[in-house]
């Protein structure tokens, strides 16, 4: 046994040396043979020369790290077994002038370090210089660039050298493959990712790609790209299917009613359609019964890339009911460049017309004045610019979505009919002189921000911080033109759309439990400033609400509930007031 053991011991041991032969050494020109045996120590026995010509790179990187800048390779002896090299290390610096050696001015611009040359810099410093010039080449067509520094000397009590750049060749993106099973068209994700075929290959753009695709809302990798070059050519390889983004909504609210009514019944429905012939196109229609009487109904279009060029079309109707008391139609019709990704720049023609229903006759006779509502028509011109960065589009844990908007245009009084042929008994002329006290054509401009962002705590828990803010100068308010704030996708504890108000400032904290990667438990609270219009009251008031909710999906949909309370005014918090909604999403 003993025997069997020590041959055992001895096989392991002539395994183990055969498994390392491949011997590796350095040998320094300026130091002496000790000085890479203590703090610079490395590896001297390896399986094959690949191995030991990466320690060899890791040796040089360890001692520019340390500042010993001039290090350079002297010459190499290798054979089928072995690699001796020697190596002159030079001595070690704390800070550098660093001049130019053959780079460009343009380069130099562009990379942000023409100032960088001529004064002392710190070793971190000229690696960052280093960094900016080859990432700036990468950008430019030449991922395989490489920058070095060459030719030093002494200048006065400071080691000096000089950077060079030698950029190789010229790559240009020759193919893009689209690898899986999906519908999506090459020309649409040669604009959304940025990678146009016999344009330089751009570093920045292809390291974006993943994230890219998973913001895709109807689509998703399903493993990371990879590139291949070749001949100065680079194939840009995605792997991608298809997923289930389109949406059927149902929601339905029931909230305690009013005017000896017990409950009221609200719902609302929805259809989204994302990209059904896989070019990016959209298709919106929403339905909504947000109080008796009164309904919505909102359509939109948007198709991203025209012809292969990153303008898009977009088109929005609105139509909101009243009660019997007006009609309001919308429009909004513009022209968006899309930039890289899911963001874009948009140019619109806003239209606005609003149709008096029935108008409060009584009220004018009494009152002697017009009502809170007319019929108007407004014309506008709007700028809008939409960013959105999220690690996740359905349901992130962070990243951040920004909208920013403005407009501006006339706004057009019309004489209402009924209002024209009323007349006045004490004067016994029409009532139409009412309008002279109004300016029929103004100008008025108007102002949005929103802004979401997710705040990571750990793996199932984030936080979501809101705020959204809007402002409208006029010089004739109608109760119609105002904000609708109010609802489970606004100002959550209050009926839908039930605050009217000309500017508001919102404010949201939710937090959120995942329960798996779509479904999630949350708590938030929400508040506003709006105006007051209660006399001797005000200017401001400050709503706010709070509760809790719950987001399942299951193999039918995603289905939600939402518990709410509010507080407005001087109205106390009840529960008999408490806003439920129960949701409905089926994604197909």
């Amino acid at each position: 046994m003993r025997f069997g053991g020590l041959l055992l011991l001895l096989f392991v041991v002539v395994l183990a040396h055969s498994q390392n032969n491949y011997s590796f050494k350095i040998t320094p020109a300026d130091k002496a043979p000790e000085f890479f045996t203590k703090k610079f120590a490395y590896k001297t026995s390896f399986k094959d020369s690949s191995l030991a010509n990466k320690e060899l790179a890791l040796v040089l990187r360890r001692l520019k790290g340390q500042g010993y800048l001039a290090v350079s390779v002297d010459s190499t002896v290798t054979d089928s077994t072995s690699i001796h090299v020697y190596m002159y290390v030079g001595e070690p610096v704390d800070k550098l002038i660093v001049q130019n050696g053959n780079i460009p001015d343009n380069i130099l611009s562009s990379a942000g370090v023409k100032n960088s040359f001529g004064k002392p810099a710190s070793i971190s410093g000229i690696d960052m210089l280093k960094e900016k010039l080859i990432r700036d080449c990468e950008n430019r067509g030449y991922p395989f660039a490489t920058v070095w520094l060459d030719s030093f000397y002494q200048s006065g009590n400071y080691t000096a050298a000089k950077v060079y750049l030698q950029k190789n060749d010229l790559i240009v993106i020759d193919t893009i493959r689209i690898l899986g099973q999906t519908k999506v068209k090459r020309m649409f994700l040669k604009n959304y990712l940025g990678l146009k075929t016999g344009k330089p290959y751009n570093e920045s753009n292809v390291a974006k790609i993943t994230q890219r695709l998973r913001e895709l809302q109807f689509a998703e990798p399903i493993q990371p790209h990879t590139v291949e070059f070749k001949s100065g050519k680079a194939a840009i390889n995605l792997y991608l299917k298809d997923r289930k983004a389109s949406q059927f909504n149902g929601l339905i609210g029931f909230l305690p009613g009013s005017s000896g009514q017990k409950l009221l019944v609200t719902g609302e429905a929805r259809i989204h359609l994302f990209s059904p012939f896989g070019v990016g196109e959209e298709l919106y229609l929403e339905w909504q019964k947000l109080q008796p009487k009164t309904q919505r109904l909102d359509v939109r279009f948007a198709y991203p890339y025209l012809v292969g060029l990153p303008l898009g079309i977009s088109a929005r109707f609105e139509l909101y009911k009243r009660d019997t008391t007006y009609l309001d139609l919308n429009g909004d019709y513009g022209i968006q460049y899309q930039i890289i990704g899911s963001n874009y720049l948009k140019a619109s023609l806003r239209q606005q017309t609003t149709i008096m229903l029935n108008v409060d006759t009584a009220f004018i006779k009494a009152a002697r004045k017009l009502p809170a509502n007319l019929d108007i028509s407004a014309n506008e011109f709007a700028l809008e610019y939409f960013l959105q960065k999220l690690d996740y589009r359905f349901n992130p844990v962070s990243g951040y979505v920004l909208k920013v908007n403005a407009s501006a245009g006339v706004k057009q009084i019309k004489k209402n009919n009924a209002v024209v042929g009323l007349y006045d008994e004490l004067t016994s002329r029409s009532f139409e002189f009412l309008y002279d006290t109004a300016k029929l054509k103004t100008f008025q401009f108007r102002v949005g921000l929103s802004i979401d962002k997710y705040w990571k705590l750990a793996a199932r828990h984030t936080i979501k911080t809101s705020f959204s803010g809007a402002y409208f100068f006029s010089r004739n308010i109608f109760e119609n033109e105002k904000y609708r704030l109010g609802g489970v996708s606004s100002l959550r504890g209050f009926d839908d759309q039930s605050i009217f108000t000309p500017y508001f400032a919102m404010a949201n904290l939710e937090y959120r439990f995942l329960l798996s990667k779509n479904s999630y438990f949350h708590t938030f609270f929400n508040s506003a400033m709006v105006e007051d219009t209660r006399a001797g009251k005000g200017p401001f008031d400050f709503p706010f609400g709070f509760g809790a909710g719950a987001a399942i999906e299951t193999k039918i949909g995603l289905f939600g509930i939402t518990y709410a309370m509010g507080r407005q005014l001087e109205n106390k918090l009840s529960f008999r007031s408490a806003k439920i909604h129960f949701g409905y999403v089926n994604y197909f």
